[in-house]
């Protein structure tokens, strides 16, 4: 085919336009095969699981905290499972495929991913609620947050709509602000907690050694610099130049596969320090959750002060307001090694745990 030939098809718009189709329905058919297909092959193999879905694949290692605590309660109550991640999850929006788990149960990961602080998280919730008009839909312990703006109201009264027009749809908040707000606009809500806080991660005759700073530095990152500066002379204080830098986020994605062992990575992390100084809600947990002093510097977000609401009784896990009163609650903290003890925590899990068994029961009887 000549140069002059292969013009004419590009500048013809009707040519142009059937490969663009045909280009698309090659697409879609390759993320049928690839996004669908193996959900479709689990459920013929186990006809009575429910789905579990919005787990993460990305870096952000408190969100797989959260999916592997889940994940291990279903197995515990012997619920089988078939897990959908936010990545296959955007796949099957963007295909409009969502609805192939209608008349099933969905289990939706939990997290800080109602509202518009992660707007597009909240998008696929909806459309997953709406196209599912028949399914149980659990969204599990969640921080709510709508930005307070004419835009920020505008979508709370859209989530409002299309939350309370399903009639099998539960929502539990992992926190009282939030629940307290959820309680306010939407037909079924519950508190519990932060899913990882149902993990022990303490081990024995732990080594420990030096500060380990956990700070944000994603978008929902609240103090200054000059704050920043302060912690940091704080603690050389304290430990001299024996601290180092984490972040709950990995500079790289973390499959279903290698959630486990990533994960352990950075209970290490937490188990090597003889103090986690954080303004994160899960470096916080981590601490708590290996048996390690934390230090948890207050933010504008209500979702670290509420959830340390459940730690309050940890002698280790100190809330501080301001950054300055660092030095001087690190040496209210005993000296001696922790446990980390969630027993008073544990009943606060057994209204969703009953919710799931009755959900999982009615997928054997229809199975």
């Amino acid at each position: 085919m000549t140069l002059s030939v292969i013009g004419s098809f590009r500048k013809n718009r009707f040519i142009r336009k059937i490969c663009n189709k045909m280009l698309r329905l090659r697409q879609k058919r390759s993320d049928w095969i690839v996004f669908v297909r193996p959900i479709l092959k689990q459920r013929r193999k186990c006809p009575n699981a429910v789905y579990f879905v919005m787990t993460p694949e990305h870096g952000n290692m408190g969100d797989h905290a959260i999916a592997e605590a889940t994940s291990q309660m279903l197995r515990e109550l012997s619920i089988e499972y078939v897990e959908i991640t936010t990545k296959a999850l955007e796949q099957l929006k963007k295909n409009k495929w969502l609805g192939i788990m209608n008349h099933k149960t969905i289990i939706v990961n939990g997290g800080g991913n109602l509202g518009t602080l992660w707007f597009g998280v909240e998008d696929t919730f909806r459309k997953l609620v709406i196209a599912n008009p028949d399914s149980s839909v659990f969204c599990l312990p969640n921080t709510m947050f709508y930005e307070d703006s004419d835009w920020g109201r505008s979508e709370l009264e859209k989530s409002i709509m299309i939350y309370n027009n399903h009639a099998k749809l539960k929502l539990y908040a992992r926190e009282m602000i939030s629940y307290k707000m959820m309680k306010r606009y939407y037909n079924q809500v519950a508190i519990v907690p932060d899913m990882a806080l149902l993990m022990n991660k303490c081990i024995n005759g732990t080594v420990r050694n030096g500060c380990l700073l956990c700070l944000r530095n994603d978008k929902e990152r609240t103090r200054s610099d000059d704050t920043e500066a302060n912690i940091v002379a704080q603690v050389k204080l304290l430990f001299g130049d024996n601290y180092r830098h984490t972040d709950m986020c990995i500079d790289h994605g973390v499959t279903i596969s290698s959630r486990h062992a990533e994960l352990e990575a950075k209970y290490d992390e937490f188990r090597s320090a003889e103090l986690v100084v954080t303004d994160r809600l899960h470096g916080m947990i981590f601490a708590a959750i290996t048996g390690t002093p934390c230090i948890v510097i207050g933010s504008m977000s209500h979702k670290v002060k509420g959830c340390f609401e459940w730690l309050r009784d940890l002698e280790y896990i100190r809330f501080i307001d301001s950054a300055k009163d660092l030095m001087l609650e690190f040496d209210t903290i005993p000296q001696k090694e922790f446990v980390y003890d969630n027993s008073k925590l544990i009943p606060m899990y057994d209204v969703l745990k009953n919710d799931l068994r009755k959900a999982a029961d009615k997928e054997y009887k229809h199975a």
